[in-house]
């Protein structure tokens, strides 16, 4: 890395993690052909390995240091620190278009520089740090929500979150108000004090959604004390009823997932219709803000929740605001329209009887959903978009005559991420291979997998068996789904927060296809895929996969999801290709405790060893081919 200016470094590092999301999935339509994609992403991998690199340095040489420091932090790196996060988060003046290009660094020095301000005791300073650390507290909260089966993970940026929302609250007492000279820092409380709501926009439980709703009714009186008016002279009270007001409204989002009953719906339509009655007071002033777009339906949500509207008028708004959206929008406004809008679709239509009609509706909707996803990685925030998206994945419905949920899957793979898709495609064959000669070589490593009970019955069933095989292993890293914005992380090396997100994903793959009648039998090898033979180590480490009837298939999932890894440089850039001669070292070195021993007697076969080069070589080309064909057809359906 060249030496620069520490804001120069800065700057480059932010462009660098900008240019690495690009590279990590080209753009389809600028690319010509398969066998040129398959090239770019080579060439791509190797650059962000280099761009990588440069990152690393800039963190170990300048920021790292800087943030663990035990003095104060000089003026001229808060000041420095302070625009790095901004534009880590937005790249353009466009507030509605958030990059997130790096929320746990944003987080990291967010955090630093409110503790550093706690330490100097300087109020001003004090509301502009907390503002920001607020803020990434929030994203990360949202971020790291979808990692269901470790929720303290998320619980402790909410904890985080409202303790800052709280002192902002504490400042809104008129005494300690008036402290606060500068009208716009004070606007900065009353906005960020209202915030405190958001932190509990994911809870189920009864009392925090009580708590919901008084505080809101408590903020919603902040406008008609004439002690907040007179000392915000030049405050804009409109707009802060339109927000306050808004906050109401998406209690019930994704379906009434958090669950107010028909008495707090009641207050919640009180809102409702005061948020109606403001539009209408100044029709043109409302229309210019953003977010004003989703009003109209979140009112009907409401109206529809609380009784008030059938499910045949709100599907109908539901429809009429989802064909007028802007399919090529992929900011915030985009996100709604194109991504929210399906699953409270989906919320609709799980909860009554479906027709063809409602079956087909639900195929265009996936259709769509995945040629969205085909351009999130290379525009708009991706881990914005992915809060409603992993809704989309959870109350996903089968459709018999339509997309099946593992269709769907890696639909969503190859969308948002490219090399995880060839990965799970090349996982599935090189599984296949292998079950083919386990069956033949030692079939009685089998016994036991779809109920077989002698060596016979496996030979019997040795369709069967490579079937479910191959198609667990497809599946084998579909939690990956709901937190690909963490496996995008090339830029620099993990945090620590960032491998425990990472080691859920069998955890979160087991609940998705455990959701799912034509992929439950496949959940325990998802689970499993990352555990030991012996299950000395891996993870989960509550998992046993010893116990469990499909350990023959999670062996050979976990020596496939390893060969390939260790045989492909894309979507590795940290590590070069090993060959398949190494990798059969590795398996010797492995063999009784991460890998089984007959594994490795697979192995002594020439003719198997054929066949998996035959996998890495010419295969592993022909699913980066398949890949940008299937790229090109799902856009293409999504035109028409």
């Amino acid at each position: 890395m060249e030496m620069h200016s520490e804001n120069e470094e800065f700057d480059h590092f932010v462009e660098r993690m900008a240019k690495i999301r690009e590279l990590s999935s080209p753009v389809i339509y600028e690319v010509d052909d398969a066998e040129f994609y398959s090239q770019r992403l080579r060439e791509n991998f190797q650059t962000i390995g280099q761009l990588a690199s440069d990152n690393r340095e800039m963190l170990d040489h300048i920021l790292y240091p800087i943030l663990g420091s035990d003095t104060a932090i000089s003026e001229e790196d808060i000041e420095k620190m302070s625009e790095f996060s901004e534009k880590l988060l937005s790249m353009t003046e466009d507030v509605t278009d958030f990059a997130n290009l790096d929320l746990p660094i944003v987080s990291m020095v967010s955090e630093r520089l409110m503790q550093d301000a706690e330490e100097k005791h300087e109020l001003d300073n004090l509301i502009l740090r907390m503002d920001a650390a607020y803020t990434a507290f929030y994203s990360m909260m949202n971020m790291t929500e979808r990692v269901t089966p470790n929720p303290e993970i998320s619980l402790e940026f909410k904890k985080k979150g409202e303790k800052i929302g709280n002192w902002f609250v504490g400042l809104l007492d008129k005494d300690k108000f008036l402290k606060i000279e500068d009208e716009e820092l004070r606007g900065l409380v009353l906005t960020n004090a209202r915030f405190l709501s958001a932190f509990s926009e994911r809870t189920t439980d009864p009392e925090e959604n009580e708590w919901t709703l008084d505080f809101l009714d408590q903020m919603k009186k902040i406008p008609e004390d004439p002690f907040y008016v007179d000392a915000m002279p030049g405050f804009d009270w409109k707009y802060y009823r339109f927000r306050m007001l808004e906050y109401y409204l998406q209690c019930t989002d994704i379906g009434n997932a958090r669950g107010f009953t028909q008495n707090q719906m009641e207050r919640i339509l009180v809102a409702a219709d005061e948020m109606e009655e403001l539009i209408q007071s100044d029709p043109e002033y409302f229309a210019q803000l953003n977010g004003q777009e989703s009003i109209p339906f979140e009112l009907a949500r409401n109206r529809f929740l609380a009784g008030k509207m059938t499910g045949h008028e709100y599907k109908k708004i539901l429809l009429d605001t989802y064909e007028a959206r802007n399919r090529e929008d992929f900011r915030a406004d985009g996100n709604f329209a194109n991504v929210l809008i399906p699953v409270e679709l989906l919320c609709l239509l799980k909860n009554r009887k479906r027709n063809v009609k409602d079956m087909a509706l639900m195929k265009r909707l996936y259709q769509n959903l995945s040629a969205y996803m085909f351009n999130m990685p290379n525009a708009g925030s991706l881990s914005f978009m992915m809060e409603y998206f992993s809704e989309a994945v959870r109350r996903f419905i089968e459709v018999p005559s339509g997309i099946s949920f593992e269709e769907f899957g890696l639909q969503a793979l190859a969308a948002m991420h490219p090399p995880t898709y060839v990965h799970s495609k090349m996982v599935g064959q090189i599984t296949e291979c292998l079950c083919m000669y386990l069956i033949e070589i030692k079939p009685e490593i089998l016994i036991g997998v779809m109920d077989t009970k002698t060596v016979e019955e496996v030979k019997e069933k040795r369709d069967t068996i490579l079937s479910f095989a191959y198609h667990a292993a497809l599946c084998h890293d579909f939690g990956k789904i709901p937190i690909i914005d963490t496996i995008f992380v090339y830029g620099r090396r993990l945090l620590d927060l960032e491998f425990n997100i990472i080691r859920s994903h069998p955890k979160i793959g087991y609940e998705l296809l455990s959701s799912h009648e034509s992929t439950r039998i496949y959940a325990e090898v998802a689970l499993g895929h990352h555990r030991f033979h012996d299950d000395s180590k891996g993870y989960p480490e509550d998992f046993k996969s010893c116990e469990s009837k499909d350990k023959p298939i999670i062996d050979l999932v976990l020596c496939a999801d390893c060969l390939d890894a260790a045989t492909d440089t894309v979507g590795r850039s940290y590590n070069r290709g090993k060959t398949l001669e190494d990798y059969i070292e590795e398996l010797k070195e492995g063999a009784g405790t991460r890998y089984a021993a007959w594994i490795l007697e697979l192995f002594e076969d020439e003719d198997l060893k054929m066949d998996v080069n035959y996998l890495l070589t010419t295969a592993r080309q022909a699913n980066y081919r398949d890949t940008f064909l299937l790229l090109k057809s799902v856009k293409e359906k999504e035109k028409k």
